[in-house]
């Protein structure tokens, strides 16, 4: 996976353990999480669990890393702790590489480079790694198809891996997720190939959906698309497409910038000729006041 040498691995039970276990290593009285925001629930969640201020940076005009907001936050609170996923979750796009390097060097504390999505992209501050006393880069077998495994892993600077080791729970990653991972990651062309075919049918899903009247269609890194629909009708087209047995993701009653917004996932063709498919024939519908906004 191009880990650079001299760095160390910390696996954990998915991403979200590690992500609690950062939270726990570098929590402190008054404390503050800093991430962008929108972005993964989790880093939000992790912090009011553990009694920690979260600070969500809003995102630019159409979700863009606002590096200037970022590095404000951070000076103001001065967080242990900042996220910045890449490609971006729920959104889906990949910031400015420059933008989300002057957070790194501008940030007190430890930044973490959220590389859940790496295998849609090519960007990565992996091979940086080391290059930043502060920067450390998490990933997870999860995109790669493998999710039903748990298996998420966190690479930086031995000092780094070495204090937070002491807090991972004894056999947090079960021997039979060791050995299937061990297994699956001995055949990684079959993973890097799938990974090839979505990322060649979500450039068609992007621009059959452009073609669609009423929707503005985001640009996405990562292996689902983020579109907004006509306005208040988040809830009635999600519902009308899972009466016809397609399920999108409502990120409507998010708000701010996720209003109207609903996020569709990159399937298999069929898939998503059924998906295109049953969303023109809703829109239709809705159009017509057949359906009921909600």
């Amino acid at each position: 996976m191009g880990v650079p040498e001299g760095a160390d691995l910390l696996v954990g039970n998915g991403s979200d353990e590690i992500i609690q276990l950062l939270a726990m290593a570098l929590a402190v009285p008054g404390g503050s999480i800093v991430a962008p925001d929108p972005s993964f629930a989790m880093y939000r969640m992790i912090a009011t669990f553990l009694g920690l201020k979260f600070v969500g940076v809003p995102l630019g005009s159409n979700f863009s890393l606002d590096a200037a907001a970022m590095v404000a936050a951070v000076e103001e609170n001065q967080p242990a702790l900042a996220f910045v996923a890449q490609p971006n979750n729920p959104t889906g796009n990949l910031f400015e590489p420059e933008a989300v390097r002057s957070v790194v060097r501008n940030a007190p504390g430890v930044v973490v480079v959220d590389e859940a999505y790496f295998p849609f992209t090519d960007e990565t501050l992996l091979g940086s790694v080391l290059d930043y006393p502060n920067l450390l880069v998490m990933r997870t077998v999860s995109k790669l198809g493998l999710a039903g495994l748990r298996l998420g892993f966190l690479v930086g600077a031995p000092r780094w891996i070495a204090e937070l080791d002491k807090l991972r729970m004894p056999y947090n990653v079960n021997t039979l997720t060791q050995v299937s991972a061990d297994f699956a990651l001995r055949h990684g062309e079959v993973l890097t190939e799938q990974s090839r075919r979505i990322r060649r049918d979500r450039r068609g899903l992007i621009e059959a959906l452009q073609r669609i009247g009423g929707l503005t269609v985001f640009p996405s890194e990562a292996n689902f698309v983020l579109f907004k629909v006509p306005s208040g009708s988040a809830g009635a087209l999600f519902q009308a497409l899972r009466d016809r047995r397609v399920l999108v993701k409502n990120l409507n009653g998010a708000g701010g910038a996720l209003t109207d917004c609903l996020r569709v996932t990159v399937g298999a063709p069929a898939e998503i000729e059924q998906f295109l498919a049953a969303l023109r024939d809703a829109l239709s519908e809705y159009s017509f006041g057949r359906v009921g906004a909600t």
